[in-house]
Parts: structure tokens; C-alpha cells; sequence
């Protein structure tokens, strides 16, 4: 049927032509280019993000949009514009191969179309594109969370902490005894390893990676460090000891000394992890164990650290908000924002999706699940949207988790999918339930988005 239609076409084209060659002396050139040049969906106020398609012509002569349409977004009725480098006729061809003639004044179903046919302005040449409207097929702002393991370990835990560290999670554990390193390159299978030189008391709690090595912080505050994980080295020092170690912030590895001379707790800085800077003391009210910290790039690209919550050197429990661009000056948010107020102890927090993310239980007398994120750089934190991103209720209550970002990655076009794939998960490992008792089972979790060949 097609084929008889074309060749009517061709017919009329032909006398057209030989029409307009009679009534004038000048011989105008008819195009024989049937090429695409553009599609365009028009604007519709009951189908939004209809205009916003942008396709283009892939090597494989598909008229495609590379970047998808949002979630749901119908394309069962689309005012469509084609434009070629000439065109006597176009025909739209539907799944079961039948086709319709382009007008210029219809709605088209995209989820039944196949390709389009144009025929150049010679009325006889002719060319095929195959059409793909990409629309996505998940909400790419959705998390999904799974479980993938009961227990890494069967350790009586005293003390665990889980890091991301040579493109393998490592989970440093004392059960009182012993110290010991579990390895994991998916967070499903363990190996487990002992661990030589830190004292039988480690806690690991402020464990960090900086210049390709491991520091921590133990015994009577010296620091340790090591280049695999398996065997440590102490750091003495004559004038002043190690509280804690808050970060790494613009290529130094920070954290809290103990002056042995006049017994103040002041900021300390280090390029190399052996030799340190001694600068101001720390702010009254600041934490010095028991903290949650991370560092993350703001929007003009300069780095931030934050320290939340934790303990004073007195012991008492904090919820304060402290955040600082050079280490050495801190303001404390939360003298002017309380959504802090209700976090109780043993928080986590990660960079995440241009978003920071609180893990944590909340301080009430019964204690529930606290989760929260900030989407203007720590100042404030509120419930994330409990239809994109909710914890599944088989996780429990729970705090004090080693709560770690797997293969951090920014997005690349040459990535591969299975790199993307592999990459920017969200794990969650171990940390206490409501009655104080140690977990050691394993939970991942990713924004649908980061697993998208295009984002």
C-alpha cells in the first residue's frame, strides 16, 4: 500500500514540476535530500517536560533523545514538529507496520510509533529513521535500600568501625581481646585478618584515610598509623598528645591535641601525618570524641568541614552544628538553627548527591529512628522526602553505624556501565540498636539516578 502511495506522489511531484517548468522560463532545482534535520515536541499543560525532549540523529540513523523525559511523563499524545532538508510527504510507522501520513495539525502516539519516512522534495528519494523517545522507567530521585548481609562477623564487639580504603570496605573490630580487620569488596563476603600493633582498647571511632595511609587515635591519645590496615605504627611526641582526629580539610589531616605543658586542647594540622601545627584552642563546647564529621566541596568549590554532635572534653553530650573552611576558624551553626535539637548520640554523616545525610536515633526517653539531610551545606537538616528516600523498617533504630560511600565517583560520559553501576553506593554497617546491643549486620543503598548511563 505504501509503495503504491509513493508512487502517486512521485506522479504528482513529477507534474508539478513539469507544470511550473511550463509557466516559467527559469528552471528551479528540486531538492533530492530527504535528510533530518529536527524533532520538537510542542508544549502541553497537561503532559509538563513535553518541550523540554531534545533529540538528535544517532549513527545509527535513530532519531533519538539521549537525556530522558522525568518518570510518567505520557507520550500518548504529542504534537510533534519534523523538519528536513526537503520533504514532499512524511509517514509515520506504527509497531504493526502500518503508517500514517503526516499533516502537520495531529496528536501521535510515541509509545506505538517505530520510525518516520520522508520523501524529498523530487518526490522519489527517499529515507528511513527509526524514532526512540526515551522516557525513564524509574524515578531517578528514588533510593533503594537492600540488605546484603546478616553478619560480617560473629565477633563479641566491643568496638567496630567500618571505612571505604583501597577499593575495599574495611571493618576494624575489638572484641575486648583482640583486634581485627574484616575486607570486603561488596559487603557480602568477609575476610578476616588480625591486626598487630594497637593497643587491646581501640576503638577505631575516628579511624581516617589520608595520603594512602590509616591514622587513629588510641590508648593515651597517641596516634597510630598504617599503610594497610593490618600492621600499626605509634607516633610519640614529647610536647603534646592526640584527642582525636576530626578530617582531612584542604589536604591536611586535622584534629584535637593535648598540650603536656599547659594541659590545653587546642587545633592541630599535619601535610605528611608526622609532623603537625599547633594552632588556637578549640571553641568551649566543642567535641572532642564521639563526633560525626565530613568534608564535602561547596557550589563556588571550596572545601567545608563539619563536626556535629559528640562529647565535650567534660564528657557532656553536644548537638552543636560546627563548621569551618580553614580548620582553624569554626562558627557553630546551631547558635542560630535547632534542627539539631532532638539528634541523640553515636550520629553518622555522609556527602551524598550534592546533600549531606544524618544516620542517628533521636534523644527521646523511648528512642526512635533519626534521618535527616541538608540540601544548604549543614546549616539545616530536615526529614528527606519519605516517598524517595525512606529507611527500610527492618533496619531498626540504630546509631553509632559505620555509615560509608562505596567508589564516590563524579559523573563521567566515558564511564562504563558496569563502573557506574559498581559505584556510589551507600553502605551501612553495624552500629547499636535502641538497647545498646552492637550490630553487625550489612545494608547498601543508592539514588536510582546514579545508576543512569546519562545523568
Amino acid at each position: 500500500m505504501l509503495r503504491n502511495q509513493l508512487k502517486i506522489l512521485a506522479l504528482l511531484g513529477t507534474i508539478f514540476f513539469l507544470n511550473s517548468c511550463l509557466g516559467d522560463g527559469n528552471v528551479k532545482e528540486i531538492s533530492s535530500d530527504p535528510s533530518f534535520v529536527s524533532l520538537t515536541f510542542s508544549a502541553n499543560n497537561k503532559i509538563p517536560n513535553l518541550k523540554d525532549a531534545v533529540f538528535s540523529l544517532q549513527y545509527d540513523s535513530v532519531i533519538v533523545n539521549l537525556d530522558s523525559l522525568p518518570y510518567q511523563t505520557r507520550i500518548d499524545s504529542v504534537y510533534a514538529t519534523f523538519t528536513f532538508k526537503s520533504t514532499y510527504a512524511a509517514y509515520l510507522v506504527y509497531e504493526n507496520d502500518s503508517t500514517a501520513l503526516i499533516s502537520g495539525n495531529e496528536a501521535f502516539d510515541f509509545t506505538k510509533i517505530k520510525a518516520i519516512i520522508n520523501i524529498a522534495s523530487d518526490g522519489v528519494t527517499r529515507r528511513k529513521y527509526l524514532i526512540k523517545v526515551n522516557v525513564h522507567q524509574v524515578e531517578p530521585e528514588l533510593y533503594i535500600w537492600q540488605k546484603v548481609n546478616d553478619a560480617a562477623h560473629s565477633l563479641n564487639v566491643q568496638h567496630q568501625k567500618a571505612i571505604y580504603f583501597n577499593d575495599r570496605l574495611y571493618l576494624f573490630v575489638n572484641d575486648r581481646q583482640q583486634n581485627y580487620l574484616f575486607v570486603s569488596p561488596n559487603g557480602v563476603s568477609w575476610t578476616q585478618d588480625v591486626i598487630s600493633g594497637l593497643p587491646t582498647n581501640a576503638t577505631f571511632e575516628d579511624i581516617t584515610v589520608f595520603n594512602n595511609q590509616l591514622y587513629v587515635t588510641c590508648g593515651n591519645s597517641n596516634i597510630f598509623s598504617s599503610g594497610d590496615g593490618l600492621t600499626w605504627t605509634r607516633q610519640t611526641y614529647s610536647e603534646y598528645e592526640f584527642t582525636s582526629l576530626i578530617f582531612v580539610l584542604n589536604d591536611r589531616l586535622w584534629a584535637v591535641s593535648h598540650s603536656l605543658t599547659d594541659g590545653k586542647l587546642r587545633f592541630a594540622s599535619s601535610v605528611d601525618g608526622t609532623e603537625w601545627l599547633i594552632y588556637n584552642e578549640i571553641p568551649e563546647n566543642f567535641p572532642v570524641r564521639g563526633f560525626a564529621s565530613v568534608v564535602f566541596n561547596t557550589k563556588v568549590n571550596k572545601q567545608k568541614g563539619l563536626v556535629l554532635t559528640g562529647f565535650s572534653s567534660d564528657g557532656t553530650a553536644l548537638k552543636t552544628n560546627w563548621n569551618t573552611e580553614d580548620g582553624i576558624y569554626w562558627v557553630d551553626f546551631s547558635a542560630e538553627n535547632a534542627s539539631l535539637d532532638s539528634i541523640g548520640r553515636g550520629a553518622s554523616v555522609i556527602n551524598y548527591d550534592d546533600k549531606l545525610l544524618l544516620f542517628g536515633q533521636d534523644n527521646k526517653p523511648i528512642p526512635g529512628s533519626y534521618f535527616r539531610q541538608s540540601v544548604d551545606q549543614g546549616f539545616s537538616w530536615q526529614v528527606p522526602d519519605s516517598n524517595l528516600n525512606n529507611l527500610p523498617k527492618e533496619m531498626g533504630i540504630r546509631h553509632y553505624s559505620s555509615v560509608v560511600v562505596y567508589r564516590p565517583r563524579t559523573y563521567s560520559s566515558t564511564a562504563s556501565k558496569q563502573e557506574i553501576e559498581s559505584s556510589n553506593w551507600i553502605f551501612i554497617i553495624g552500629g547499636k540498636n535502641a538497647y545498646d546491643e552492637y550490630l553487625t549486620d550489612v545494608w547498601k543503598g543508592k539514588v536510582n539516578r546514579k545508576n543512569f548511563l546519562r545523568q
